[in-house]
């Protein structure tokens, strides 16, 4: 299944990083940086299957060579801190060719170039179902005229005449204008990072079945109740494959349990939604209107008859004892089919009920069962009661009071189980931030080392 991956990060000397050595690295070749003498060979690097540069429109045409254009941005970039290069990290779809992962890089690599940067970029693929591509962009925009741009420019103030606005006298007595910095391109402007991602989620997009395409939003933007998982990396997975441990293997294979349980929770909750509404529908509604019509006419009816009966017996001399014997003994009758259709209908409410404690049972550690099952009999209880005492004067409503008890019952478990839920993803969220966090520390300090043993290796050649 395709997987959306694009991390946006940026190169700077203030890491003590390289350009030329990243490169270097991300292409399989051999270059040297010649501000420094430092020369970084990666020919025997496996896994790079494709590179190739793409030039802006106004780039000079020798900077397709990658060698002459990072070492032109190394020179451009003179600061300590400065900014060297805006890297894409994509993951490839594995159902893709080689020819469409390419053509898809180059889609949209081409994006990127139509806004004025150069691209240097290179296809890994290691066999080990992790196709991904290193896009290396420049930082500046080039000028017509073959030149670096510079990163921001100042622009005066203007007032409504178009003049400049006066600030003050400096020290040396010229005149200072109220002025402020603008940047040359937008590339650092809020919402590139989300246009960028979303582009790329177009360009796999336009060669994926629908039922595979990607999103480069989140789980939780997305509406979709998961927990996201964290970049593993090569060699967690070469750990594991060899019999080894992992802690980054170790909290997805969680994260994934996690998951497993969220999805089946969630489809329970929806059930169990559907359940609350064809419990409290027009259907169970109809159920009890009926069955309290029917009450309602059968106690009228014995009624009027015991009314009816009273009446003949009293002219016919017959005793008052004898008369309240036989009416008496017809109400029980009646009394008793009246509460047999009760009971009934009640059986079939607890069922209804049981369904639900059924869906809730799933739930696991959400919702308690026997509170379910605790709630089917006192419901059942409380509508014989009810049918009961209705019995007897045949008017009233019955089932509502209890249906809707029931059902705010449900909801406010509902409700405590999505909680559980956004408290179990809060805390897998923190502790993934946390983990990333560790990451790049680890990240920075290898890079240190990394630097470190070039430039002794670099002094020891030079003596």
């Amino acid at each position: 299944m395709a997987i959306y991956h694009c991390n946006i990060s940026i190169g700077s000397r203030s890491r003590g990083q390289s350009a030329i050595a990243a490169s270097a690295y991300r292409s399989g070749t051999k270059m040297t940086d010649n501000e420094t003498g430092l020369i970084s060979d990666y020919t025997k690097k496996h896994g790079v299957v494709f590179s190739e540069v793409v030039l802006c429109e106004n780039a000079p045409s020798e900077y397709a060579n990658r060698e002459i254009l990072w070492n032109a941005v190394h020179k451009v970039e003179k600061v300590k801190n400065a900014q060297l290069w805006r890297e894409f990290e994509v993951a490839l779809p594995r159902e893709f060719s080689r020819t469409e992962q390419i053509d898809t890089v180059r889609d949209f690599v081409k994006i990127l170039v139509a806004s004025g940067m150069c691209a240097d970029w290179a296809l890994h693929d290691k066999g080990d179902g992790n196709p991904h591509a290193h896009i290396m962009t420049t930082m500046r925009s080039i000028k017509e005229n073959g030149e670096w741009a510079a990163k921001s420019k100042k622009v005066f103030d203007l007032d409504e005449n178009g003049n400049r606005i006066f600030q003050c006298i400096d020290s040396s007595g010229r005149k200072q204008y109220k002025n402020h910095k603008e940047n040359y391109n937008d590339w650092n402007d809020q919402g590139k990072v989300e246009e960028w991602r979303a582009a790329w989620a177009e360009c796999c997009n336009a060669r994926l079945s629908e039922s595979k395409r990607i999103d480069h939003r989140s789980y939780e933007r997305q509406n979709i109740n998961q927990i996201p998982t964290i970049h593993e990396g090569y060699t967690a997975r070469k750990i594991v494959a060899a019999g080894g441990d992992s802690d980054r293997v170790n909290i997805n294979n969680e994260i994934r349990k996690s998951n497993i349980l969220l999805l089946r929770i969630s489809a329970q909750l929806k059930a169990l939604g559907e359940q609350l509404k064809t419990i409290k529908g027009s259907a169970f509604n109809g159920r009890v209107a009926d069955l309290l019509s029917r009450a309602s006419r059968a106690v009228s009816g014995e009624t009027r008859r015991s009314s009816e009966r009273e009446r003949q017996i009293t002219g016919s001399d017959i005793g008052t004892g004898a008369a309240d014997q036989r009416q008496q003994g017809t109400e029980q009758q009646d009394t008793a089919a009246i509460i047999g259709k009760a009971r009934a209908f009640i059986a079939d409410r607890a069922i209804d009920l049981r369904k639900s404690s059924v869906i809730r049972r799933e739930v696991g550690a959400f919702i308690d069962d026997t509170e379910a099952e605790e709630s089917a009999v006192n419901a059942a209880a409380e509508l014989s009661e009810k049918l009961v005492g209705q019995s007897g004067n045949g008017s009233g409503n019955i089932g509502d009071e209890g249906d809707d008890t029931e059902s705010q019952r449900i909801k406010r478990q509902l409700d405590e189980a999505e909680l559980r839920i956004a408290e179990i993803k809060r805390q897998q969220y923190l502790d993934r931030i946390r983990e990333r966090e560790e990451e790049k520390r680890a990240a920075l300090e290898r890079e240190r080392a990394a630097q470190e043993r070039k430039k002794r290796s670099g002094n020891h050649d030079s003596r």
